[in-house]
């Protein structure tokens, strides 16, 4: 498989940290935490390949023979028309199986929190600014879940939000016929225990927001979908969402 960033070829670490480093750079950079680790996984040992449990995992869900063609690390995703940041993705895969076209969005966690906010705290922050946000979210929530931001929805992290749109989108303009949206945690001993208890409580709200998965059993190292989604492209047939986590037990270096 391909590993790009802006024309240039990923296929060592190096590479990762010089082409497609984390926002924070160095800062980021660091071992046990997400970034690095993700990049680990992809390009630890080239050539460019996915990690093992990933494919397992993607296995059980679209059935054998998934080919890996491209990965774009650090991809930025427009959301909307609206000006202001768009989605920063950690890394987006393009995949196929026979004629099936798959885009997944990987949103790598070590115990790194879904962000500072909920929706209904960031809609209200931004609500009485010249921020385009509140708009942005009330897009957003009609996409996925075919309503405006209600209580529920409210109590969600909006980075979650903000990736699931990404993948939805991002399919659209690949031309694929699935959206996956997945979280890779990276385990290592040193990480906070109530960080990853937090985070793994924000994922199941999350996916239980979505009708169809109301009453799931939500669990580490799963896929569940497809979840059938108002979407994007009202033209077009709606892109079916699959929701996804997987983790990983790293090795401490120290």
């Amino acid at each position: 498989m391909r590993i790009h960033k802006g024309g240039h070829e990923i296929v060592t670490m190096e590479d990762w940290h010089k082409w497609a480093p984390p926002k924070k750079k160095d800062l980021h950079w660091k071992d046990d935490r997400s970034a690095k680790e993700l990049a680990r996984s992809w390009v630890g040992s080239p050539p460019p390949a996915p990690p093992g449990e990933l494919r397992t995992l993607l296995e059980a869900t679209f059935g054998s023979g998934i080919v890996f063609e491209e990965g774009k690390p650090e991809c930025i995703i427009r959301l909307d028309e609206f000006k202001g940041e768009q989605r920063n993705c950690d890394l987006v895969i393009l995949c196929t199986r026979e004629s099936q076209r798959i885009v997944i969005n990987i949103e790598a966690k070590a115990d790194e929190s879904f962000g500072d906010s909920t929706v209904g705290d960031y809609y209200d922050r931004t609500l009485k600014t010249k921020s385009n946000v509140p708009k942005r979210i009330k897009q957003i929530s009609t996409a996925l879940f075919g309503r405006q931001p209600d209580q529920g929805i409210r109590r969600l992290r909006y980075q979650l939000l903000h990736s699931a749109a990404a993948a939805l989108i991002e399919a659209i303009n690949q031309q694929a016929d699935v959206a996956v949206f997945l979280v890779h945690e990276f385990h290592s001993p040193n990480l906070d225990p109530i960080k990853l208890e937090q985070n793994m409580s924000d994922w199941v709200a999350f996916v239980r927001a979505f009708p169809a998965l109301a009453t799931a059993t939500v669990q580490k190292n799963q896929i569940l979908g497809p979840i059938s989604v108002p979407g994007y492209s009202p033209e077009r047939k709606p892109i079916p969402l699959y929701l996804g986590h997987l983790v990983t037990e790293v090795q401490s270096k120290a």
